[in-house]
């Protein structure tokens, strides 16, 4: 057991130490090594259910009945998907019903107009949930450096998903 001057000479130093991290934007990191990050978060962090829904939304050329097929060749349950395919559709989709909504676990993004009424401030609805807390986890599919969704990059990303035990 220490003295009493041995102990304040430690939270000296340690208050020195916390006090240089927050100048120099580092308290985080500090904390997070010293197992103490929970310290500083004065929200809990949102999460989603794990069994939650995931939403498939954007322009396809592959049929909703192939994607099932894929979703039922990985043994996932088909009634977790939601579909909104097609161009028009997520343009007028309530993306606000996806904000902390627990229901939802992820959100797999194709081609979606700019103009889509859930983009708010941002440019896009995908630049919106990404950059807000309380959506659910955003994937967006592309093939050949375009939004695209293809019966490869969408079973790749569920393999990806399932692999990170993510869903």
């Amino acid at each position: 057991m220490l003295e009493y001057e041995e102990l304040e000479e430690i939270i000296d130093t340690v208050t020195s130490k916390i006090t240089l991290a927050n100048r120099m934007g580092e308290l985080e990191t500090l904390l997070e090594k010293w197992e103490l990050l929970d310290l500083i978060r004065s929200e809990p962090v949102y999460e989603t259910k794990k069994d939650g829904i995931i939403l498939v939304i954007g322009d396809s050329e592959v049929k909703e009945n192939n994607l099932d097929g894929i979703i039922k060749s990985l043994g996932l349950d088909k009634n977790r998907f939601e579909f909104c395919l097609g161009y028009d559709k997520p343009k007028t989709y309530q993306y606000s019903k996806l904000q902390y909504n627990t229901n939802y676990r992820a959100v797999i993004f194709g081609p979606v107009p700019h103009s889509s009424t859930g983009k708010k401030d941002s440019g896009s609805v995908i630049a919106e949930m990404k950059s807000h807390e309380g959506y659910p986890r955003v994937e967006v599919l592309s093939s050949n450096h375009a939004l695209k969704i293809t019966k490869t990059n969408f079973k790749n990303k569920l393999e990806e998903l399932i692999s990170e035990n993510y869903i």
